[in-house]
C-alpha cells in the first residue's frame, strides 16, 4: 500500500509524459479508480488510506491538501510530504511494487481521455461505493464519510476492459 500522494505523483508523471494535463478532480477520480482496480484484481488496497465521500465523489483528503492551490487549473507540480522534525518538505518514495505498477500502467490509459465531469458522473451512479456511502450515512453515523475498501471491491464501477 502506498501514500495517496505517491500514487498521484506516479499518475501525474505518466500523464505528463503522454501529454495530458490533470486537475484536482481528475487526479482524485483516477487514483480512486486505480485503487478499485487494484482491490478487485489483487485483493489488496493500492492506497493506504480510505477514500471519503465528498460532494464531487471519492476524495483522498491528503491529495486535496497537496493540490488545492491549483483550484480548477491543471496540476503543475508533484506532491511532497512535510517533515515536522526538520520542518522541511521531503520527496515521497517512488512506487516500486510490481503489482502496483502493473495496475497503474494497465488501467491509467483508460481514464486519461475521460473528461472530468464524466469521471464524477461514473462515481455518482446509483449503487456505486460513493452513492452507497452517502445513502448509508442517512441512517447511521460514518465519521469522515469513509468509503470502505470492501464496499469498493464489491461495487466497483470503473472501466473494465
Amino acid at each position: 500500500m502506498y501514500d495517496a500522494r505517491a500514487v498521484a505523483n506516479y499518475v501525474l508523471e505518466r500523464a505528463w509524459e503522454a501529454g495530458y494535463d490533470l486537475t484536482q478532480i481528475d487526479i482524485q477520480k483516477i487514483c480512486y479508480f486505480l485503487h478499485g482496480h487494484h482491490l478487485v484484481e489483487h485483493g489488496a488496497p493500492l492506497i493506504s488510506t480510505e477514500f471519503e465521500a465528498w460532494d464531487y465523489g471519492p476524495v483522498q483528503r491528503v491529495l486535496r491538501g497537496s493540490f488545492k492551490k491549483f483550484g480548477d487549473q491543471p496540476i503543475r507540480e508533484l506532491a511532497s510530504a512535510f517533515d515536522p522534525i526538520r520542518r522541511v518538505k521531503r520527496e515521497l518514495p517512488k512506487i516500486s511494487d510490481n503489482a502496483a505498477i502493473d495496475t497503474i500502467e494497465k488501467h491509467l490509459p483508460l481514464y486519461l481521455d475521460v473528461p472530468s465531469f464524466e469521471l464524477v458522473e461514473m462515481t455518482h451512479q446509483p449503487g456505486t461505493p460513493w452513492s452507497q456511502t452517502m445513502e448509508d450515512a442517512k441512517v447511521r453515523v460514518n465519521v469522515g464519510m469513509r468509503i470502505e475498501n470492501q464496499t469498493i471491491a464489491e461495487r466497483f464501477e470503473g472501466i473494465i476492459e
